[in-house]
Order: C-alpha cells, then structure tokens, then sequence
C-alpha cells in the first residue's frame, strides 16, 4: 500500500470517533434515526479499538474510514431530510386553515416535541401528527391534572382501559396501544376532522361516544398511559376518528390567541 494510503488511514482512526459524535449531536433527522446509528458507530469504534490492540493498523484504519464516511453521510442524509419535512411542514401550515383551540388544561403547561424541526419533533415520523403538541404541565406534576374540551365538538371515540405506566426517563413503549388512553371528538365546524387527547389516565375519562361537549368541559385526567416516557397531554387533529398512525393527513392547530404554531419550550396559562 502506497505512504498516503496510509496516511489517509492513520488519521481516518484518529478522527472517527469526532466524526462520529458530531453526526449525533447535530440537530439533524429524527432522534430514532440517530440513535440506531448510535448502535452501530460505537460498535465499530469497539471493532476500531480491538483491531488496534491486535496491532493490525491498516484494519484499524478501514473502520475508521469507514466510520468517517459513514457519519458524513448521516449528517447529509439528515440534513437534506430535515430541510425538505420543514418546508412540506411549513407549506401544508399555511395552505390549510388551522384548527382554533382553547387551552385544554388549567394552570401553565409547557409544549414540546412540536413543531417543523426533525431533531426536536419525533410526530413528524407520522403524517397524521404533523401537527402534535405534546403539553406538560410547568407549575405542578402534570399526573392527575384536568384535561378539559378545547373546542366544540361531540364524542366520536372513547378509548379506556390502559394502565397507567410509573415515570420513566426512557420512553416506555407500547407500539399496540401508542395512545393509551384516549378521546376523539368531531370538531365543530370542521367536516370530518377530529381532535386526538391521548395518554389519558386510566379510567379518569368523563364523556361518552356521541356526548356534546363545549369548551372547558372536563374531558378526563393526565395520565401516562400508552407510548410515553412521563405523564403528558398529547394533543393532534386528523381526518378519521380513531387513532391510526400515519392514516391521514394531520391538520393544523393553533392555541388561544396565537397566529402562528406553537413551538417547543413555548407556555400557555390554561383556565385560571
């Protein structure tokens, strides 16, 4: 092998492992994404480390390389991902007129996981969650707060019977029931769009199928049932009543009075 081959090898092993943290601390492409490739680049770091111990150099070398390289086409992939999920997110935004809600809580909650940003937004894996928020509360543990109707509507769906699943740090998931426990209502004024609260505690649901409910009635209790790492309010509207991942198209949504979507960190006082 030629001295700049080897060269070129030497320092693809001294870097990889920089590559390597920065295509997976970039806020590029889905967290899920990342972390698979998490898997498999610290694992041929592992490889990297054994081929050197053994003193085959130029093995080491290739794994580094090849780590390099894999790495610089994660950050592309990403980004270039990213970039086009935030311009089909923003054009579908403004193209359709958003739903109106009123805070669907009391006291102040603050929004994640939300918005047209991939590394911040893990709905946007489902087209019918484009437009999720996910709420937790901010002056008080969210568990066994009041979830109340954000708009006007009727009950189209009740979903109950999903225990409740203890704090964790890590999400805790349950890909036959993501929702847990639910409620669906038909929107007022809005033909066939329907409004998904979802990780609702067990056996806390307040309405029936087909009950009309008006602004502020209570709805239910924050729980932590489903797919979830913490008690939290998952809030989406669609077209089709029940929850179905990546069925339909989400639809827009605004809270109170504000103009634009809400954006993860942002809070909102809910009813006094």
């Amino acid at each position: 092998m030629q001295e700049w081959s080897r060269e070129m090898l030497r320092w693809a092993e001294m870097l990889s492992p920089a590559f390597l943290i920065v295509s997976l601390v970039a806020p590029v492409g889905f967290y899920a994404r990342r972390r698979r490739w998490a898997l498999w680049g610290f694992g041929l770091i592992a490889a990297q480390a054994i081929a050197d111990a053994l003193g085959r150099v130029l093995l080491a070398g290739g794994i580094g390389f090849a780590i390099v390289v894999c790495s610089l086409v994660v950050l592309t992939l990403g980004f270039q991902n990213a970039r086009r999920i935030r311009a089909a997110w923003i054009k579908r935004f403004m193209e359709e007129p958003p739903i109106r809600l009123e805070p669907p809580f009391e006291g102040r909650w603050k929004g994640l996981n939300t918005g047209p940003w991939a590394a911040r937004n893990h709905h946007l894996a489902a087209r019918d969650q484009w437009f999720a928020v996910d709420w937790v509360r901010a002056d008080r543990p969210s568990r066994g707060s009041r979830i109340l109707a954000p708009t006007g509507g009727v009950v189209a769906y009740v979903e109950d019977g999903h225990l409740d699943k203890r704090p964790r740090r890590w999400i805790q998931r349950d890909l036959a029931q993501p929702a847990g426990n639910y409620v669906s209502l038909r929107v007022a004024g809005r033909a066939e769009v329907y409004l998904i609260l979802a990780h609702v505690e067990h056996g806390s649901i307040a309405v029936r199928e087909g009950q009309t409910v008006r602004v502020g009635d209570l709805l239910g209790l924050c729980g932590n049932s489903g797919n979830t790492s913490m008690p939290h309010l998952h809030i989406h509207a669609q077209r089709g009543e029940r929850f179905a991942p990546g069925a339909s198209w989400g639809v827009p949504l605004v809270f109170g009075t504000a103009t634009v979507w809400a954006r993860p960190g942002d809070e909102i006082d809910g009813v006094a």
